[in-house]
């Protein structure tokens, strides 16, 4: 059995993970790919934008509520205080004797790996796989957020609009707030697919929706 876990923060989650999700899945064939949002980054402590780590779960769900294969493992949070990878890897080879592991991970996240808690064990237990970092990021888009004056620990506002577009997918993108332009999307295909007059319908990416 071939068992992805993909570990993070996902703070907000948007639609680079999803693809780095997708593309995970398909490379390597998982059987299932574990979506694991840490209670608390220990490189970034206090840096999440959406504070009660139970509603960064709901986005998580409608996120990847279409992908067969993925399942929101929820360990870390109900384990609390700092996360650290190596505890949940241990974990799920425990429960799985004889799967193959894969840690997947942004390119960006990479250069920190020998930073990580008993990195040596981990390397062990899994097999890590990089991804290069899609245009699409959680801290553009909690500058986004910021710009268009939703605050830190607003997580009732914020979780609503992430899952307007991301549950929804017949609503508007969430990057439609006030003083936000009309049709910005990280999806860069779907910045030109709002700039032809002629275009009506979802983004290919199937999270956002032009009128």
């Amino acid at each position: 059995m071939k068992i992805g876990i993909f570990g993070g923060t996902f703070n907000p989650v948007h639609h680079g993970h999803v693809a780095i999700a997708e593309k995970a899945i398909a490379d390597l064939g998982l059987d299932v790919l574990h979506v694991v949002p840490a209670n608390e980054s220990p490189l970034q402590p206090g840096s999440s934008l959406v504070k009660v780590p139970w509603n960064r779960l709901e986005m998580l769900r409608n996120a990847f509520s279409g992908m067969e294969q993925a399942t929101i493992d929820t360990r870390e949070i109900e384990r609390g205080g700092v996360s650290y990878a190596v505890d949940t890897v241990s974990e799920i080879a425990r429960e799985n004797p004889g799967a193959e592991l894969f840690f997947i991970i942004g390119e960006d996240c990479s250069a920190d790996l020998p930073k990580w808690k008993d990195f040596e064990r981990l390397e062990s237990l899994c097999r890590f796989v990089v991804y290069p970092r899609t245009e699409e990021s959680s801290s553009a888009t909690r500058e986004l957020f910021a710009a268009a004056g939703i605050e830190e620990n607003a997580d009732e506002k914020i979780v609503g609009v992430v899952k307007a577009g991301l549950l929804k997918r017949h609503g508007f993108c969430p990057c439609r707030l006030p003083s936000i332009p009309e049709n910005f999307c990280p999806c860069a295909e779907f910045r030109e697919q709002a700039a032809d007059p002629n275009f009506h319908g979802l983004c290919h990416c199937r999270l956002y929706f032009k009128p």
